[in-house]
């Protein structure tokens, strides 16, 4: 995954604040894995090492979610197909055009999971 992809990420922010403490974005610079920081924000935490409470992500709305839930699959070698995603993340060094073969964590799964039923309760388009 490039560094520019988490750039984007941290960068996209909204009221998503990237956490320094969980990471380097240096560090994913030739790294071979598909990331080695955390993606992290100020509101809901460290995505990728432990489960999202669902009274922090009830207070994201539409397009934080969807950041969010991308951003799990940006730093994980999602290919984009939709015009936002590849806006928003780029396909630099992705390696998965299926969502269902990026090697999401048991974290990201269920994360991405709370996030996919709270976009839907919301009607997020």
């Amino acid at each position: 995954m490039a560094v520019e992809t988490m750039r984007r990420i941290c960068l996209l922010g909204l009221a998503l604040a990237c956490c320094a403490a969980c990471g380097s974005i240096a560090a994913l610079a030739g790294s071979g894995q598909a990331y080695e920081t955390g993606l992290c924000y100020e509101t809901i935490g460290c995505v990728q090492d432990r489960r999202i409470n669902e009274s922090d992500a009830a207070k994201l709305g539409c397009d934080q979610l969807w950041t969010v839930r991308n951003g799990i699959y940006a730093v994980r070698g999602y290919c984009f197909k939709t015009d936002r995603g590849k806006k928003e993340f780029g396909n630099d060094g992705c390696n998965f055009d299926d969502e269902s073969e990026v090697p999401l964590n048991d974290y990201e799964r269920a994360n991405v999971k709370l996030i996919r039923e709270m976009e839907q309760r919301r009607n997020c388009g």
